[in-house]
């Protein structure tokens, strides 16, 4: 089982960038932040559903991006790469994926229950979700350099790519680009996860099995 795992884990990180397409283009843009609230309620009431799978799907993309780390970590340092350096892009995937969690759920609770909610509490979830990026960034931009270096200065399959995720990183404090750089990561766990599954995990060396059964 163990074995099966690591040889396909590296596939959550293609359902991650198919989980964030989804979401993407499932939805028109929310309102901005000096919309007034009439046109905040009825776009809402429009396109809730739209709303709803794009958070859902959005979520579900971080949740899986948290799953690559972890499978692309372990990948890392089976291939002799740092241990901290793979530890750090899990982290960063981590903080990504609750900050994107928490933006997408405002944008659920709204389309959940505009109906329910005062002129106020209306205005506010709406500059929430518009404006709740700082710990996204902070995860992207983390997950981007460190987990970049894991992958380049490691024997990872994906080594050749870590240096574009590397550039993706440092592209995501770049606030022209900021957003296309978050959804070029997603693109990027995309496509180095199916490099990952394709590529058999390298064998354990005699001398560690041997070291491994001599203190078992």
């Amino acid at each position: 089982m163990e074995r099966w795992l690591s040889r396909w884990a590296p596939l959550s990180g293609t359902v991650a960038g198919l989980c964030v397409a989804v979401s993407f283009f499932s939805g028109p843009s929310s309102p901005d932040d000096n919309a007034p609230v009439s046109q905040v309620v009825r776009f809402y009431l429009s396109h809730a559903t739209q709303q709803k799978v794009s958070a859902i799907f959005g979520t579900l993309g971080g949740a899986f991006l948290v799953f690559f780390a972890v499978a692309m970590a372990s990948r890392i340092r089976g291939s002799g790469g740092s241990s901290w350096l793979a530890g750090g892009m899990i982290g960063g995937a981590v903080l990504a994926a609750a900050g994107l969690a928490s933006s997408l759920a405002f944008s659920f609770v709204l389309a959940s229950d505009i109906k329910f909610l005062t002129a106020s509490s209306t205005q506010t979830l709406n500059v929430l979700e518009n404006d709740f990026f700082l710990p996204i960034l902070a995860g992207f931009l983390v997950f981007g350099i460190v987990g970049g270096l894991a992958s380049a200065v490691g024997r990872a399959p994906v080594r050749w790519m870590g240096w574009v995720l590397f550039a993706l990183g440092v592209l995501t404090v770049v606030p022209p680009v900021s957003w296309f750089a978050f959804l070029a990561m997603f693109l990027w766990a995309l496509a180095a996860g199916i490099w990952l599954a394709v590529k058999t995990p390298a064998e354990v060396r005699q001398g560690d099995r041997d070291v491994s059964l001599a203190h078992a």
